[in-house]
């Protein structure tokens, strides 16, 4: 159970879209991002009823393996039914009850200093089934009246990102370049765990570009930044952004 001293546990959402080629690299910014915060490397969650998917990273028990027993589980149990039935609702939980167990994996993860991300495979949670896993855990919470905030990995309230680039890159994601690279060797702990729908300022030579990005994610052989938002300016930014949070599903939810 969690200790009286402690403040709301936090849990977090995740889809593993974009990383089935890099999870070595996941792994290592998770933990640089969780660390950075005084917080030990978390637990993974899968929640997907099944795992023969073509993301080799993700097939079968190859992340659970890479992992080690210590910091991944599997709950099939928490997976949505329809990929199996494709009949009914487009999301049904297969035993919604299992949330409790979930909530009891976090709550004994944060008394070690350890928090829990769950995750499956969709790009977004507004659309996806692990936004209803989150609202039953949060319904567990509540009947316990246990303190609990779940948010899209990494959370986080958007800020500003000053970045030097080229200015060829500059050029390009002026013209629609989705992806701001970042080298080989950035700060993980600070692009990694950019929150969802921060603000890059591109800075080159003088000249100025704002976009809407969010947290660093590895190509083949370098980490960029994902651009949401290619056509936010100075003054509309801000606004952009917060559409933009709401519109995905990243907007923080608490007991």
């Amino acid at each position: 159970m969690l200790r009286p001293h402690m403040s709301a546990a936090v849990m977090f959402t995740w889809g593993y879209y974009g990383w089935g080629n890099a999870t070595p690299q996941l792994i290592e910014a998770v933990d640089a991002v969780e660390l950075s915060r005084g917080f030990e490397p978390p637990i993974f969650v899968d929640i997907r009823i099944r795992r023969n998917v073509r993301a080799k990273g993700f097939v079968g028990n190859v992340f659970e393996k890479r992992l080690g027993p210590s910091r991944h589980r599997w709950m099939k149990s928490l997976g949505n039914r329809f990929i199996v039935t494709r009949t009914g609702p487009e999301i049904q939980i297969a035993e919604p009850s299992a949330v409790a167990e979930l909530l009891d994996l976090a709550l004994e993860s944060a008394g070690h200093n350890q928090r829990l991300l769950f995750f499956c495979s969709c790009q977004w949670p507004i659309a996806c089934h692990r936004a209803t896993v989150a609202g039953l855990v949060l319904a567990v919470a509540k009947e316990r009246a246990v303190p609990v905030e779940i948010v899209e990995w990494p959370g986080g309230e958007p800020r500003q990102i000053d970045l030097d680039v080229t200015p060829q890159v500059l050029v390009a994601v002026r013209k629609g370049r989705m992806t701001v690279p970042l080298g080989k060797q950035p700060d993980l702990a600070q692009v990694a765990g950019l929150p969802w729908c921060s603000i890059a300022k591109l800075q080159s030579n003088g000249e100025k570009l704002h976009r809407v990005v969010g947290p660093a994610m590895r190509h083949p052989d370098q980490w960029v930044l994902p651009i949401l938002c290619r056509t936010c300016g100075p003054v509309s930014n801000l606004s952009e952004a917060e559409i933009l949070r709401r519109g995905f599903g990243l907007e923080p939810a608490r007991t």
